[in-house]
């Protein structure tokens, strides 16, 4: 294997990308394809004309009251029975030798086998039916000729539908035009309505959105005029999904709920489902996903109704597909189940495939990339089987090609490098045989992330080259390219600038000469951040101002913003600020007028940067503005691709910290105190992608009317002089002055709530100090300053670490003492009357135990219980009636000295467990390969105590790198956690994990953790920062159930009893078997 193959995390950061960025633009969950599939099954449905009005003559034969009866039958939507009934028709029909009567009930007989899907077998039926109706005419008296006639005209509009049914869209058309001639001829209006309709479906079909338009509109006016109903909301529905398709998003919606309403009247319950699906695909678009989903529960409910199973599977798939976007994947997979038992019941081998693909993505978004594998092996088998027919549709085909798609690009995610690069040549070869240049363009795409991957940007670039002209302007293409791009700069094997400058120069000069300027001005940007790189300043000024000239050459307003937003960056890289500024500046009209409030909230920000020394007042109301973006960006962040969101999180992190920074420099302890708060969900979501705050976070940092004002003013027009600085910092400053002390540190309405006794305490590592914010009920805050280099606090970390892991001596007491008097001796008065402190610690200090300081006589957690916060904002403390004690424990389990699952056994667990089962007699206890995930999701949703004595791994990186395992060798990744069900749990006990294997980050995989279990709706968690010896465990598991038995203390209080009596004990004193033990979240509840 080449030694330039990155980890399969790069792989699969990349993949998933990509797989966002067509999603994005229109190929998979595409709107385009959503909007071009119903018609086709409401009119196979739903629309199927009728045999029965060819005759206007009075039927009372036994022949003819089985048409009748076939009839109404096939009115009711029962197909089944509808063609037992034309079938027994055609027999007697024939017995009396009437032609007419046995040519509509071949034509019935084909119409009820189209109804049933069965569009191949209908061929045979429908073509007889046709030759009788032709010979006919040729011997017939005038009037029959007519009625032959008329009947012909029906035949062909059947077989028109048949194949288009069976996607031969070139047969169908010319029959249906013929039938359309016909309806004309003999003056059904309503019929010439119905195939006007079809025709402008096959159009669709083909992609020829505006073409179809001139079949549906005079549709739409014949239904009108002859005053039906029904004819008239299915015209709507067409035109609908049409404007749809052109991207005229408000016309759709008006003709969608227009047509919605009129099935309504009806009681069509079908076309009613099918309205409110086109409105639920027209508003994902816009990312409206809780309304889309919405939308589709009503649709399956009427559906439901209808009776109709294989829309009803159909239906099920989308509210799946719902809540995948809701990122509720739990519910996605428990939806798709249901839908799978659905298309298994009908014998539906398509449905259940395209089921089982749909299934695989979401375990791939899950991280769950080997049962990805096997889902999409088991779909692409199903499909395999389907295209090995004689009757093979091209859909099917293409179904196929996009699994091998998804197939290869997980391979990709796996490293399995040559199995990626030949199932993506199978969908490839797929696609070209079918024409479809987009889905070639696609499997190219995903075979440029192979190659990526694999180090070889020359490879990517043969790609480009082999793209079809007719798609390097598709949209899903060009997202695509840009991630492929992206990824080249990002591969560690790309990290030599020059290599880089190479690749980058390279790309430049292919799509130079391709005409695009749009890429050309990519790449020029591209090479202006690597010459930024090289310390090249000159040459990455120009290169960014060439860019900057295309795009408004080009009229490409994103484009423009951008340029502007790096030439800014790099004039401050080379100190050339009032440059900066103004870049900075004539950037921000342009983020807004694209609402792009990611690079607003940068923009803004930058200025503040720019102006923190000369200006602070200022800089502080552009730092909370940029905060306030943030915030309100937050609640939609999930709608953002992954690239965006890590692209957005480079810079915002640190702009919370500049403005606590700058607000305690001017006094402002609550407002830098609330900063503080948010920087906490601001690192989480960081880590976890997926953080979206609350109504309190939503709020942001109060702007003062003036700060407001000058934000407004210097950010909506250029400024030509520093005048305006001057006086809009003097303003608020004026402002400022003359506002009372208890107003300018304002206490939040949730603050207010903080119980007496207990304290906040949030400390700000900076590089040369520490700031200490400590606030208490009913007194204004309190803001200490220790002054100590950043390296200094970082290595008295690291030593105060190996003081607790070194458990034969009390070197730990040194380290323990310095830290004390950093964090607690300088608010050591203020805490006189407080027991409980509320800690939101700060990068490295996550990895620490604040219950181990020591003030020179006792250990902090002596003086107090500790309790971590995740933010105090995103904090429940309301007390809860005390319930009686419901235990889940799990144990790891397995012989000394052995390993399990790639682990190290661990016997004791199993010891651990049943003390805990004995003292508190409603435990369930699930050991070693009973200790199952499914068993343990089970067994939680009527526990509130979960105790899993297993490995657990917290590690900084990605929350795909932090793990659960159980005993039975299940994972579960620390981004799934929060899909746990624990509603009713009051706390989660995970007594064997260990934090920062490897190296130390900033400690947020901690509290990452203890967002993630309270997402899932646990008050509280115990962890451990480290593995704690056996029997060190063993001894303050049983303390602390011991005391917690007693059912009159909080959680808090009940560890910090457990940690003194160990620290009391003759062999367990050391704060290594104690203080690991940390509580996050809310512990005060009993």
């Amino acid at each position: 294997m080449p030694k330039k193959i990155i980890s399969a995390r790069l792989s699969r950061s990349l993949v998933l990308g990509m797989m966002l960025a067509i999603s994005e633009v229109g190929i998979k969950p595409s709107y385009s394809n959503a909007l071009k599939d119903i018609p086709t099954k409401i009119i196979t449905i739903e629309s199927i004309d009728r045999p029965k009005n060819i005759s206007s003559e009075p039927t009372s034969t036994s022949a003819d009251v089985l048409l009748q009866k076939a009839e109404k039958l096939f009115d009711q939507g029962n197909f089944q029975e509808s063609l037992k009934h034309y079938q027994q028709a055609l027999i007697n029909h024939r017995s009396r030798g009437d032609r007419l009567g046995e040519s509509i009930a071949l034509t019935g007989i084909g119409s009820a086998q189209i109804g049933l899907w069965q569009e191949a077998q209908s061929l045979e039926n429908l073509q007889q039916a046709l030759a009788i109706q032709q010979s006919q005419q040729a011997s017939s008296t005038s009037a029959d000729k007519k009625l032959f006639l008329k009947a012909e005209g029906e035949t062909r509009y059947q077989l028109g539908k048949a194949y288009i049914g069976l996607e031969q869209y070139a047969k169908a058309l010319p029959l249906l035009e013929e039938s359309l001639a016909i309806r004309k001829r003999v003056k059904d209006s309503y019929r010439e309505g119905k195939t006007l309709a079809t025709i402008g479906i096959i159009f669709v079909k083909k992609f020829d959105f505006q073409k179809s338009l001139q079949y549906f509109e005079p549709a739409l006016e014949l239904s009108r005029a002859e005053g039906n109903r029904a004819a008239e909301a299915q015209n709507l529905f067409y035109l609908a999904s049409a404007y749809g398709l052109l991207g005229q998003k408000d016309k759709s919606l008006a003709m969608t709920r227009q047509s919605s309403i009129a099935y309504q009247q009806l009681g069509n319950f079908l076309g009613e489902a099918s309205a409110l699906n086109l409105e639920a695909n027209i508003l994902n678009i816009s990312f409206e996903y809780t309304k889309v989903l919405q939308l589709n529960l009503k649709a399956l409910e009427l559906v439901r109704k209808a009776g109709d199973r294989p829309r009803e599977a159909e239906q099920l798939n989308a509210v799946a597909q719902s809540y995948r976007n809701l990122t509720e994947f739990p519910k996605a997979i428990e939806i798709y189940l249901q839908a799978e038992k659905v298309y298994q019941q009908l014998g539906d081998r398509a449905g259940e495939g395209r089921n089982l693909k749909n299934i695989a993505e979401v375990r791939l978004a899950q991280g769950q990339n080997r049962e990805a594998l096997v889902l999409f092996e088991q779909a692409s088998t199903i499909y395999r089987d389907l295209t090995n027919t004689a009757n093979a549709k091209p859909s099917d085909r293409n179904t196929l090609a996009s699994i091998l798609v998804g197939q290869g690009s997980l391979y990709t995610s796996l490293s399995q490098y040559p199995k990626a690069l030949n199932t993506l040549q199978e969908a490839r070869s797929i696609y070209q045989s079918l024409g479809d240049v987009t889905g070639e363009g696609v499997a190219l795409m995903f075979t440029g992330a192979v190659y990526s991957q694999l180090g070889e940007p020359e490879k990517v670039l043969e790609l480009f080259k082999k793209l079809p002209k007719s798609i390097t302007s598709v949209p899903q293409i060009q997202k695509m390219q840009q991630f492929l791009i992206a990824a080249l700069r990002t591969n560690p094997s790309s990290k030599d600038p020059q290599a880089q400058l190479k690749s980058t120069l390279s790309l430049l000069e292919f799509f130079k000469q391709s005409g695009n300027r749009a890429y050309e001005a990519s790449m020029l940007s591209q090479l202006g951040s690597i010459y930024s790189e090289l310390n090249q300043a000159a040459q990455a000024i120009a290169s960014h101002q060439q860019a900057l000239d295309i795009y408004r050459a080009i009229g490409d307003q994103a484009g423009i913003g951008s340029a502007l937003y790096s030439l800014g960056l790099t004039y401050t890289l080379s100190d050339q600020n009032d440059k900066a500024f103004q870049a900075f500046q004539d950037s921000i009209p342009y983020a807004r007028e694209v609402g792009d409030r990611n690079r607003e909230s940068k923009l803004v920000g930058n200025l503040g940067l720019l102006i923190r020394r000369q200006y602070p007042e200022l800089a502080i109301a552009f730092y909370k503005q940029s905060v306030n973006l943030t915030e309100s960006i937050r609640k939609e962040l999930r709608a953002l691709s992954l690239e965006q969101q890590r692209s957005y999180q480079q810079t915002v992190a640190a702009n919370y910290r500049v403005l606590a920074a700058l607000l305690l420099e001017k006094g402002r302890v609550m407002e830098a105190l609330q900063v503080l708060d948010l920087l906490k969900v601001q690192e989480l979501q960081d880590y976890l992608l997926n953080v979206k705050g609350n109504e309190r976070t939503a709020q942001g940092i109060y702007l003062f009317p003036e700060e407001s004002s000058q934000v407004q003013l210097i950010t909506a027009q250029p400024i030509n002089s520093i005048k305006p600085l001057v006086d809009g910092n003097q303003k608020i400053v004026q402002q400022l002055l003359q506002m009372a002390p208890a107003e300018l540190n304002r206490v939040p309405d949730y603050l207010q709530k903080l119980p007496q006794g207990h304290a906040l305490l949030y400390p700000l590592l900076l590089s040369d100090r520490i700031e200490l914010i400590l606030f208490i009920p009913n007194k204004p805050p309190i803001h200490r300053s220790v002054a100590i280099k950043e390296v200094e606090i970082n290595q008295l970390v690291i030593d105060f670490k190996a003081g607790l892991r070194d458990t034969d001596s009390l070197d730990v007491i040194e380290p323990a003492t310095k830290l004390y008097n950093l964090l607690i001796k300088p608010i050591e008065a203020d805490l006189a009357n407080t027991n409980t402190i509320l800690y939101a610690p700060d990068g490295l200090l996550r990895y620490i135990p604040i219950a181990a300081l020591y003030d020179g006589k006792q250990w902090l957690v002596e003086k107090y219980r500790v309790n971590n916060l995740i933010a105090y904002s995103l904090s429940d403390f309301t007390q809860k009636p005390q319930r009686q004690l419901r235990i889940l424990a799990g144990a790891f389990g397995g012989a000394q000295n052995t390993t399990k699952f790639g682990q190290v056994a661990l016997p004791a667990t199993v010891t651990e467990v049943q003390s805990i089962s004995d003292a508190l007699p409603d435990t369930t206890k699930l050991v070693a390969n009973d200790f199952s995930r499914k068993a343990t999701e089970t067994q939680m949703q009527n526990k509130n105590i979960v105790h899993l004595a297993t490995h657990a791994e917290f590690n900084s990186g990605k929350p795909e790198d932090s793990f659960l395992i159980f005993g039975n060798g299940d994972k579960i990744l620390l981004s799934e956690m929060k899909d746990l069900p624990m509603s009713n749990v009051d706390l989660i006990v995970l007594s064997a994990c260990q934090t920062g294997v490897g190296k130390l980050g900033n400690g947020i995989e901690i509290l990452g953790f203890g967002y993630q279990v309270q997402r899932a709706g646990a008050k509280a968690a115990i962890a451990s920062l480290w593995q704690v010896s056996d029997e060190g465990t063993q001894a303050l598991m049983q303390a602390f159930y011991n005391d917690v038995k007693q059912g009159d203390r909080s959680k808090a209080e009940s560890l910090r009893q457990a940690q003194i009596a160990t620290i009391r004990s003759k062999n367990f004193s050391h704060p290594f078997y104690w203080s690991a033990f940390i509580l996050i979240s809310n512990g005060l509840q009993q």
